[in-house]
């Protein structure tokens, strides 16, 4: 009986581990919302790798934790996003052949969907569906609902990005298709989920790929401004439609109408960092949107400092 005491307590322990981490999830979950007010990208740059290590951590010591994992998709597939394939995306307009940025964001987005497709698989969608007949992965998504939407947004975020990150490989580009499916189910479950990322999505899905392949940019372009129209202040929807529509068009006069529009909502955007009780920019009745504007800025400050390189 001495002997079996030990185990008893030990497994109890356990138990109470996994009974702590599953009632922290919920804080997990509305922290990783939360994040996105931090307006300094240099500071979320430093920052953010220590507590996505933490949560993978605190994961690994409750695997079946479902809630958990989905936080961590979200966490690492934002924070290839936000810093890697921005430094990575000023490495390619400068001309930089060896990306170690574009190399990191491949390995995180490489993780998140790593994370996505085993949080899928919980769910009765395997990687053979996601890979195999349309409509059988179509049919697989529709049972899932509203609560499965974010993991299922970010590990299509994660799958797309590859992919764009990889455009000389000719069979990731044969995956696009499955990655829409996805979007079109977490868009038809929640149209204005993660601030009105699938606006986002539908426009740079028509201007970035060519029109042999069934791409629009008219229509893109059509896309692009009526999300500007519904969202003003998420500059990062401006940054997007600079990035994936003007400068591979190569049209230099669009540009610098939309850098000069640009321009004028980021400096409203920075005077709220000012101590000005008369201000009343409307950036102020948006601070989820810091994190999203920070990216934009970080990016756009590059584009305009290269743009006569670059048109």
């Amino acid at each position: 009986m001495h002997r079996v005491l030990p185990l008893l307590l030990l497994m109890s322990a356990c138990s109470l581990q996994k009974l702590a981490i599953r009632a922290s999830a919920p804080v997990f979950m509305k922290s990783s919302d939360g994040i996105t007010k931090e307006r300094n990208w240099e500071f979320f740059r430093a920052s953010a790798p220590a507590n996505i290590k933490l949560l993978e951590l605190l994961w690994e010591q409750d695997p079946g934790n479902t809630a958990l994992l989905g936080v961590l998709v979200k966490s690492y597939a934002g924070y290839a996003f936000a810093v890697p394939e921005t430094l990575a995306f000023e490495d390619e307009l400068n001309g930089v052949e060896e990306s170690h940025a574009r190399r990191d964001a491949i390995t995180f987005y490489t993780r998140a969907l790593d994370l996505g497709l085993r949080y899928l698989s919980e769910h009765n969608v395997s990687r053979t569906d996601l890979l195999g007949n349309e409509e059988e992965l179509t049919r697989k998504l529709s049972a899932l609902d509203k609560e499965h939407a974010v993991p299922l947004l970010y590990t299509a975020q994660a799958w797309g990005s590859l992919i764009n990150l990889q455009r000389d490989n000719i069979a990731l580009i044969a995956q696009v298709p499955k990655v829409k499916l996805i979007f079109d189910r977490v868009c038809e479950l929640d149209p204005k989920i993660e601030h009105n990322v699938c606006d986002i999505f539908y426009a740079q899905y028509e201007a970035s790929r060519p029109k042999m392949l069934g791409g629009n940019p008219e229509r893109g372009e059509e896309l692009f401004r009526e999300a500007i129209r519904k969202n003003p202040q998420n500059l990062l929807i401006r940054m997007s439609f600079i990035q994936y529509l003007i400068i591979p068009a190569m049209d230099p006069e669009k540009y610098e109408r939309e850098a000069s529009a640009l321009r004028a909502e980021l400096a409203k955007w920075d005077d709220l960092t000012r101590d000005n009780l008369e201000n009343t920019s409307p950036y102020r009745g948006a601070p989820e949107l810091n994190l999203f504007n920070s990216i934009a800025k970080r990016r756009f400050l590059v584009v305009d400092k290269l743009k006569d390189k670059i048109f």
